[in-house]
C-alpha cells in the first residue's frame, strides 16, 4: 500500500514543478495572513480573524481547531475531522509554546501541501495508467485540472476540501487498478477507505461504496462484503455521529443558548433604563441588523422543511443559472466581480462574467466533457466517477444542499471533467484523428485558465489585507 506514494521516474520533473507551485501558493497565503498570527500569545485577535476571514465560501475552522482544539466542525457532515486534526493541534501547541507565536498557518500548510501534491500525482496516474493515454497527454490533462479556479484555490485554503479531494482520487486510483487487474476490493479495504473519506465528509463515504459496487459487481452484494464492508461501517459511523453530537456538541450549544438568553435579558434591562431617544436609536440598529440577516438568509433559498437535515435543502434557487454561472462557471473560471467574496456575506448568489469569451470557454469545456462521455461510454471506470458526480449533482442541484455556493464543492467532483475529456485523446476515427483537435483545444484552454485564474489569484494574495478583510 505504501508503494503507491513513491514518486516514479517519469513523474519526478512535473512532480517537482507542481510541488513548487503548491508551496508558493501556500507561502503567499501565509504571508498575507501572518499579521493576524505573528504576535505573542493567542489573544482575542483569533476570534476577530474568524469573524473577518473571507476566502470565498471556505471556512477557517481548521485554523481555529488547530489553535484551540474542539469539535468546531458540523459533526454530521465531518464526523472524524476534528479528531484527525488533533495531532496538528498538539504540534502547534508545542511550537507555539517554544516560539511564543501562533504557528497554526505553518502547521495547517503541511497536510494541505501533502494532500495537494498527491492529488496531482494520483490525477496523473489515473490518466496514465487507467484511462490509458500517453505521459504527455496525461501531464496536459493533469495541469488542465489544476488550472481550474477552485482546484487552484483549494490547494491553500484552510478547509477540508483538499483532504477530501486527495482521499477520493486515492480511492478511484485503487478502484481503477482493481478493475484493470480484474480483482475485487476486499471488505477491509472498503471499510478503511469509507472511514477516511466519510470521516472527512460524510457524503463522500457514498462514493466509496459506489466504487466498491463498480469494482466488485454482483459480488458487492455477497453477505460478507455487504455486512463488513458496507452496513457495519455505515452503522458505526452514524452511531459515532450521534454520540459525538450528544456528548461533545450539545452541552456547548445548551450553554451558549443559556448565555445568549441571559445576555439578551441584560441588554433589554439596559435599554429600558435609557432615555426614549436612546431607545429609539438602539431599536433602529436592531432592525437594521435583522434586515441584514434576512438578506443573508434569503441567499440560502427556501428549504423543503425547516427541521432536521431538511434545513440544508433549497427549492427556490435557480438551477439553470446555477449551472452556467457557478457549477461550470465559477468552479472553473473565477468571476472578476466580487472576487472570492463569501456568498453568505457580500457576494450575490449569481455574478455575471465581464467578458463574453468566458461563456465561450465554458461552452467549449462542457462540449468536450459531453463528447468525452459519449466516446468513453464503454469505460467502467468513467461510469464509476460519473456515478459519483451524479450523486453530487443530486444533493446539490436536486436537493439544493450548498447550491448557493456550489463552486466551493468543486474538489469533490470536478475531476470528472478531465477524466471524460481524456477519453477523447485516445479516440480515433478512420481518416481523422479527433484526438489532435481535442489535444489542441485542451492545451489552449489550459494556457488560458492558468493565466486568467493565476493572475486573479496571485494579484489577490499580493494585495494589502486591509483591502479585503
Amino acid at each position: 500500500m505504501l508503494g503507491i506514494f513513491k514518486i516514479r521516474r517519469e513523474e519526478r520533473l512535473q512532480a517537482l514543478i507542481a510541488l513548487l507551485c503548491i508551496v508558493v501558493l501556500n507561502g503567499l497565503l501565509i504571508h498575507r495572513l501572518s499579521p493576524f498570527f505573528m504576535q505573542e500569545g493567542f489573544g482575542p485577535y483569533l476570534k476577530q480573524f474568524m469573524r473577518e476571514f473571507h476566502l470565498s465560501g471556505y471556512d477557517p475552522l481548521t485554523y481555529y481547531a488547530v489553535t484551540d482544539w474542539g469539535t468546531f466542525y458540523n459533526v454530521y457532515r465531518h464526523p472524524l475531522l476534528a479528531f484527525m486534526v488533533y495531532p496538528l493541534y498538539l504540534l502547534n501547541w508545542c511550537l507555539s509554546s517554544l516560539l511564543g507565536v501562533n504557528c497554526v498557518q505553518y502547521v495547517v500548510a503541511i497536510p494541505l501541501i501533502v494532500c495537494s501534491f498527491y492529488s496531482y500525482i494520483f490525477t496523473y496516474r489515473i490518466h496514465r495508467e487507467i484511462i490509458g493515454i500517453d505521459h504527455r497527454d496525461a501531464t496536459l490533462m493533469t495541469v488542465f485540472y489544476f488550472s481550474m479556479a477552485y482546484i487552484m484555490l483549494s490547494v491553500m485554503v484552510p478547509d477540508h476540501f483538499t483532504i477530501s479531494m486527495f482521499l477520493l482520487l486515492l480511492t478511484f486510483y485503487v478502484a481503477g487498478k482493481c478493475m484493470m487487474q480484474r480483482r475485487q476490493l476486499e471488505w477491509w479495504q472498503s471499510t478503511l477507505m469509507f472511514f477516511l473519506t466519510a470521516g472527512v465528509t460524510l457524503s463522500n463515504g457514498v462514493k466509496t461504496f459506489l466504487a466498491g459496487l463498480f469494482v466488485n459487481g454482483r459480488h458487492f452484494f455477497h453477505w460478507r462484503y455487504l455486512l463488513l464492508g458496507v452496513l457495519l461501517p455505515a452503522a458505526l459511523m452514524w452511531s459515532f455521529c450521534q454520540w459525538e453530537y450528544r456528548y461533545c456538541v450539545l452541552p456547548g450549544e445548551q450553554l451558549r443558548a443559556k448565555v445568549k438568553k441571559q445576555e439578551e435579558a441584560r441588554r433589554e434591562k439596559e435599554i429600558s433604563m435609557m432615555s426614549e431617544q436612546e431607545q429609539k436609536e438602539v431599536r433602529l440598529k436592531q432592525q437594521k441588523r435583522k434586515k441584514i440577516l434576512a438578506r443573508q438568509a434569503a441567499k440560502t433559498g427556501k428549504p423543503v422543511k425547516n427541521v432536521g437535515f431538511w434545513k440544508w435543502t433549497d427549492i427556490t434557487t435557480s438551477r439553470l443559472k446555477t449551472s452556467y454561472e457557478n457549477l461550470f462557471g465559477e468552479s472553473i473560471q473565477f468571476h472578476q466581480q466580487h472576487f472570492l467574496e463569501d456568498t453568505l456575506v457580500f457576494r450575490p448568489v449569481f455574478v455575471r462574467y465581464d467578458w463574453s469569451v468566458s461563456y465561450v470557454v465554458e461552452a467549449v469545456i462542457v462540449l468536450l466533457f459531453l463528447i468525452g462521455i459519449w466516446v468513453g461510454c464503454k469505460s467502467r471506470f468513467l461510469w464509476m466517477v460519473l456515478s459519483c458526480f451524479g450523486f453530487d449533482m443530486f444533493i446539490h442541484l436536486i436537493l439544493g444542499f450548498g447550491i448557493n455556493e456550489i463552486f466551493i464543492m468543486a474538489p469533490h467532483w470536478l475531476f470528472v471533467v478531465p477524466f471524460a475529456i481524456a477519453c477523447l485523446l485516445r479516440f480515433q476515427v478512420s481518416g481523422f484523428r479527433i484526438q489532435v483537435l481535442a489535444r489542441l483545444s485542451v492545451a489552449l484552454l489550459t494556457l488560458y485558465l492558468l493565466v486568467y485564474n493565476g493572475y486573479l489569484l496571485v494579484n489577490f494574495l499580493l494585495s494589502p489585507i486591509s483591502e479585503t478583510l
